[in-house]
């Protein structure tokens, strides 16, 4: 469950003499299909601080129609680790966890900011809601398609995951509709 105080890095105490504080860091965690939710379960049980980003969506089935929350990314959920302090070989051999992901025989962190922005999107029943992270007069690069690498400003946050965009072509501000997964916002 989200709790504030859970999400903020924080010093742990060294385990061995000689080791600095080490700030423990978000890595990725692969899961079975459909497992985010038991392979947090189970990590929470053994003292791991995760997040898994939660969405709505609708399920018809029959003539029955409801919302349910799934997992906003399939088969993947965060796990917060001071990877030089804390033992974190039980995370492979957890119930619902396929793998932590990892580079030469070491988890991964991921960038700093990155699950700390999707935390501070997150309301208090673990639902992401993405469009608080784009703001309309934010500067927008895009990274894929016909305007690829235009810049522009984000006029408009859609629902449905696309976004309205001003460019500016031949000195004129011309308004396009665009996916969200094809922009990066310029800092």
């Amino acid at each position: 469950m989200l709790n504030a105080d859970l999400y903020h890095d924080r010093p742990l105490e060294p385990a061995a003499q000689g080791h600095e504080r080490e700030l423990a860091r978000w890595c990725v965690v692969q899961t079975h299909q459909h497992s985010e939710s038991l392979a947090e379960r189970h990590l929470l049980s053994q003292s791991f601080r995760t997040y898994l980003p939660k969405r709505r969506r609708t399920v018809r089935h029959a003539r029955s129609v409801k919302t349910v929350s799934s997992a906003y990314f399939d088969c993947y959920l965060f796990v917060s680790l001071a990877v030089h302090q804390q033992s974190w070989y039980p995370i492979n051999s957890t119930v619902g966890v396929r793998k932590l992901v990892m580079s030469k025989g070491m988890p991964i962190p991921a960038p700093y900011g990155v699950v700390e922005s999707l935390i501070s999107a997150t309301d208090d029943d673990g639902i992401l809601h993405p469009d608080i992270l784009l703001r309309p007069g934010q500067r927008i690069r895009i990274i894929d398609g016909p305007f690829s690498d235009q810049l522009g400003v984000l006029d408009q946050v859609g629902s449905a995951g696309a976004v309205r965009i001003l460019l500016d072509i031949m000195n004129r501000s011309i308004p396009i509709t665009i996916g969200r997964d094809k922009l990066s916002v310029i800092s």
